[in-house]
């Protein structure tokens, strides 16, 4: 193994300490879908609205999110680790099991527990990734429980575990981080 590959395996070890909730990207290229499985996902901004996904250069779902000039991100439900997986698969068909193109044009995820559809609004390339950040242009969510990615499996909250929604509000209302 060469110290590149050692290093890079190590970094995405110490990356993966961080718990994130995981999506699906979806798109179209040439009038196909396409789609990827992903945690790298933020907001960006409120006004107007921005969110940001990293794709990974070279990715069928990056050249469609450049020829389509839109995304669909969603947000996964717990139950939904087949339908991550299946997204994961590299070169393998789009899982239109899965998916379904929706009434705005958007190829979304099926009982996804939230989903953003974005029209694109910046590219930048970022090392061996470009940040592709879209401006929402419809949005829905549904409760549930999401899907969580940590050291390389998946799970979920302990829901007992969590702070009162009006707990966190009234600490951080302020210039806070929410």
């Amino acid at each position: 193994m060469s110290a590149l590959s050692h290093e890079s395996r190590a970094f995405r070890d110490t990356v993966g300490a961080f718990a994130t909730g995981v999506t699906v990207v979806t798109t179209q290229h040439g009038g196909a879908p396409q789609g990827m499985t992903l945690n790298s996902f933020t907001s960006v901004s409120l006004d107007p609205l921005l969110v940001l996904v990293s794709l990974a250069h070279e990715t069928r779902t990056l050249d469609g999110v450049k020829s389509s000039k839109k995304m669909a991100v969603n947000v996964l439900h717990r139950t939904q680790q087949e339908a991550a997986l299946a997204f994961a698969k590299r070169g393998g068909e789009f899982p239109t099991d899965h998916a379904v193109l929706d009434p705005h044009g958007f190829y979304s995820v099926r009982h996804s527990l939230a989903i953003m559809r974005c029209e694109i609004f910046d590219i930048v390339t970022a090392g061996d990734h470009d940040l592709v950040i879209g401006e929402v242009v419809h949005f829905e969510s549904s409760p549930g429980e999401p899907l969580i990615f940590h050291r390389g499996a998946f799970g979920g909250l302990d829901e007992d575990a969590l702070v009162p929604r009006g707990r966190v509000i009234g600490i951080a209302d302020g210039e806070g981080w929410m």
